[in-house]
């Protein structure tokens, strides 16, 4: 297999997750797997160091033992206007290729991971475009099928990439679209010289988000931590009709988090009872009557209480639901399991 680039045509499209499964599944078959992300954009501060989130988690799962300079050698320190016009492109480019070369040399295989999407970096020289052709790599372009249009959104990028753009996997898409994105898009690829390696589906446990990071988002107070695993939330409901209404919903639902009033005592003791519902988080600043607080308590169903109204924690909520970072073992599981089953990568040179 050669080194792999790793693009997207819109933000969000799972590239890094799509690049932890493949570096584990190519460390069982007894490759020694590289890890490399050129432009990191999504930077934050780590132990007071600069550094970009995706890149640092990715790196951690896969513990390919390379400097965290090196993996990610350019990060975004300052609003991208100042950037492109105070960076020295000349000089990012030397730091990339050397970065590069360091970590290929000991490595049979490298999974380089594009920017936000394939065109951002494009002033400064450090777009996917630029970088495939720095560092002479195929392009795999991870693609959300949102509509049909995205074929347009392939294309251009086909003739942006030229021959180096050489496969597309579609990802997160809805059981019922699998097989009609396959059937209408497979012939148009191949017409395209492109490999069609595979639809991935929308998963629950993929998108969700862990109950620790919904504290942190919504910058909660703790009124009951949770006391053993941090559960996956998959789902939310909004409490704010009666208990006999609100019932049937939660029934329905697995792994959701309730956001309701921190006066709705009605509400907050039916879902403790309900066994569906993992999490409460109670809005308005209003804290619960103690005796709510002591049964979360006992059965280990965590509660964070918000200042925010219900409505705006609902939005909060929305703004960073499907797009949490693959961590935890459950996550890194599943998504090594999906690539193994519904990925073909004989086309990358992976023997399966």
């Amino acid at each position: 297999m050669k080194n792999l680039l790793v693009s997207s045509i819109e933000e969000y499209s799972g590239k890094s997750a799509l690049i932890i499964a493949l570096g584990l599944i190519l460390r069982e078959k007894g490759f020694k797997v590289g890890y490399f992300k050129p432009f990191g954009v999504g930077t934050t501060r780590i132990s007071n160091e600069l550094v970009d989130e995706d890149a640092y988690n990715t790196a951690s799962v896969l513990n390919t033992g390379d400097n965290l300079e090196d993996v990610c050698p350019v990060k975004l320190d300052r609003p991208y206007v100042e950037f492109v016009c105070t960076a020295d492109p000349v000089a990012l480019k030397k730091r990339i290729i050397g970065s590069y070369k360091r970590i290929s040399e000991t490595k049979d295989v490298v999974l380089v991971e594009g920017a936000v999407e394939y065109k951002v970096g494009r002033a400064m020289g450090l777009s996917d475009l630029d970088v495939s052709s720095t560092l002479d790599l195929e392009a795999l372009m991870v693609v959300k099928y949102t509509s049909d249009f995205v074929l347009d959104g392939i294309l251009t990028a086909r003739e942006l990439f030229g021959e180096r753009l050489k496969f597309v996997l579609f990802n997160q898409l809805a059981g019922y679209k699998k097989a009609y994105v396959k059937d209408i898009t497979e012939g148009f690829l191949k017409r395209n010289r492109i490999d069609m390696l595979g639809t991935l589906p929308y998963d629950p446990v993929l998108a969700g988000l862990f109950v620790s990071e919904i504290g942190e988002a919504l910058n909660g107070e703790w009124l009951v931590k949770p006391e053993k695993k941090d559960e996956i939330i998959e789902e939310f409901l909004i409490g704010a009709m009666s208990p006999p209404a609100a019932l049937k919903y939660f029934r329905r639902v697995r792994q959701a988090a309730l956001i309701t009033g921190g006066d709705r005592a009605d509400l907050q003791n039916l879902a403790l009872e309900t066994g569906n519902i993992k999490c409460l988080l109670l809005t308005g600043h209003l804290e619960p009557p103690a005796t709510m607080l002591g049964k979360a308590e006992e059965k280990g169903i965590p509660v964070i209480m918000v200042a925010d109204d219900t409505l705006t924690t609902m939005e909060r909520v929305d703004e960073v639901f499907g797009k949490a970072r693959i961590k935890g073992d459950a996550k890194i599981r599943r998504i090594k399991e999906l690539v193994e089953h519904f990925i073909d990568l004989k086309p990358l040179g992976v023997l399966t």
